[in-house]
């Protein structure tokens, strides 16, 4: 494209899930990544946070810090910050043999991540600079902040390079910038092509034309810009954050922003218009020629059929008097079983309307009703009748808030004590679901109303439903592929749940939209191999037992 940097978040809970404990292997090679950028003829600018946003859980921040009541975030709190310094010193000894001055790719890296927002205290981001340095990183540092003289004041340090993060108005942006910071160049750290989506909203729509006069402005005016995103992608697992706009708003899965390469990594229309303009500027030298790729595709249909029960087989947990967060047991990701014994007959209201995220009530293994902060009202009917009876509160975490005050108390799951028709419920055995892999047994048969087929590749139509339900349940398929090819699953017939592909989570899939396939890449399947796709279906009454894979995203929402 003409492009020449490759500016990159570096998420510190997804390096260090246990505290102390950082891991750097396989994908998280950070320093290979940055390694090929060089490579690549590229220069590189890293941005290890501590805090990123990035519509990423709890804005990169490790879930294992809330686990201190009433630690302050983003603070000079030492049970913060002690480990955020530690983080920073780490990246700067990754990062100091990478940088220019040693002959690598790093032109600079970021401290924190539009601190203005949140808060100013310069003594907190001098603590993470002295980290950095600590670590022997001595390159060019710089923070990045909104249009707002205020917040650019706030977020950055006296003599520190500070960069305006816009989706509009360059030229204002750059006066106030330049009115904060006269001495130094022109910086945009992030030009905002595109945006995200949460669940249950709009897919958002690139203002194409808008976009063009944008990024000519930024190529005439000489300054320093950085396209986010250039490639937005899929946001794989359970990584996905959240926002708070009047309620709370998680991320979907599909990141594809509207950027100029799509979700599955391929030009479109912003790309071919961006390119031309840079080609506009080089004049002579042309621009190298667009690598060839194979076009998605369909793998015909895949059919379900094996089930398991998500709570069948589970191991025991520990008892508690009353319900403890995900957070206080050690737990970043995925679901909370809380389960107790309840004698009936008793009837009520159950109050789950804070609950985070999302929780499925079942009595004697039987979803009867849904309720949490996701839900509009939140709270949940139940009817015991008359003997003993198991009743169970299975949370589910949807995603942490990443921007803004309200993720110091994203702590997940349930808090406290309950009761249901005057009576305090309790003692809660507490089961932990982290949801990162799926189970590698247990699986049965669907039977004979599940439309059993055959697990060899395309089928014809997708008809065949497995009976109504009421329990969340895993189906499996197996299936093999001649050619493998990139595309996406068609999850239309579905309710709300997650997939995984030979033992990779993929994400989330809701009907709610709107998103309602799942891109599944080329490179992750197996040629001529047994492949395994596993779908955790938790709302649908009915499930299909045939997907089909298609070579296009699909949107929509729920009717």
């Amino acid at each position: 494209m003409g492009l020449n940097t490759v500016s990159t978040y570096v998420f510190w809970n997804y390096h260090e899930t246990v505290r102390g404990e950082f891991d750097f292997s396989g994908e998280k090679d950070v320093a290979e990544f940055v390694r090929i950028v060089g490579a690549e003829g590229m220069k590189a600018i890293v941005r290890p946070g501590p805090y990123v946003c990035a519509e990423w859980d709890l804005g990169g921040l490790p879930a294992w810090l809330l686990a201190e009541p009433g630690v302050r975030l983003r603070s000079t709190d030492p049970r913060y910050l002690e480990p955020a310094k530690a983080w920073m010193k780490r990246m700067g000894e990754m990062l100091r043999p990478l940088s220019v001055a040693e002959g690598g790719p790093v032109l600079m890296v970021q401290v924190e991540n539009e601190f203005g927002n949140f808060g100013r205290d310069p003594e907190y981001l001098k603590e993470l600079e002295g980290a950095l340095r600590e670590g022997g990183y001595q390159g060019i540092l710089f923070t990045g902040d909104g249009p707002m003289a205020g917040l650019l004041r706030g977020g950055g340090l006296p003599g520190m390079l500070k960069a305006v993060n816009f989706g509009r108005d360059a030229d204002g942006a750059f006066e106030i910038l330049k009115a904060v910071s006269p001495a130094q160049p022109a910086f945009n750290a992030e030009f905002w092509v595109g945006w995200f989506d949460a669940w249950e909203g709009p897919h958002h729509l690139v203002d194409t034309r808008q976009k063009v006069e944008d990024f000519r402005y930024l190529m005439q005016s000489g300054a320093s810009f950085n396209l986010y995103m250039f490639h937005g992608g899929s946001t794989r697992g359970l990584w996905t954050g959240a926002n708070w706009d009047k309620s709370y708003r998680p991320t979907t899965c599909c990141y594809d922003y509207g950027a100029p390469l799509d979700e599955s990594g391929r030009p479109t229309h912003l790309y071919h218009s961006f390119r031309s303009l840079i080609q506009e500027a080089e004049g002579e030298r042309k621009l190298p020629e667009i690598p060839a790729q194979k076009s998605p595709g369909s793998l015909g249909t895949l059919v379900l059929t094996e089930r398991r029960l998500l709570l069948e087989g589970l191991p025991k947990g520990p008892g508690f008097p009353e319900m403890k967060t995900m957070e206080m047991l050690g737990q970043s990701t995925g679901m909370m079983l809380y389960r107790c014994e309840v004698s009936g007959p008793l009837e009520g209201s159950l109050d789950l309307a804070g609950v985070k995220d999302r929780v499925h009530v079942l009595l004697d293994g039987r979803v009867v009703g849904i309720g949490g902060r996701s839900v509009p009202n939140g709270a949940v009917e139940v009817v015991v009748p008359d003997g003993n009876h198991r009743l169970e509160l299975l949370v589910e975490n949807m995603g942490r808030i990443n921007y803004g005050k309200h993720l110091l108390k994203e702590r997940k799951g349930i808090q406290g004590g309950l009761s249901l028709g005057g009576r305090t419920l309790g003692p809660f055995e507490h089961v932990c679901l982290p949801m990162q892999e799926p189970p590698a047994d247990g699986f049965s048969k669907i039977d004979e109303g599940g439309q059993e087929g055959s697990t060899g590749g395309a089928q014809g139509d997708s008809g065949g439903n497995v009976p109504e339900t009421s329990q969340v349940t895993y189906f499996r398929s197996r299936f093999s592929v001649s050619e493998p090819v990139d595309t996406w699953l068609d999850l239309r017939g579905f309710g709300r749940g997650m997939v995984w592909l030979n033992g990779i989570h993929l994400g989330r899939y809701w009907k709610a939209g709107p998103p309602q396939s799942v891109f599944v890449p080329a490179c992750w399947m197996k040629k001529g191999e047994d492949n395994e796709l596993i779908v955790l279906e938790m709302e649908a009454k009915e499930i299909p037992t045939r997907i089909p894979t298609v070579a296009r995203p699909l949107w929509g929402s729920a009717p």
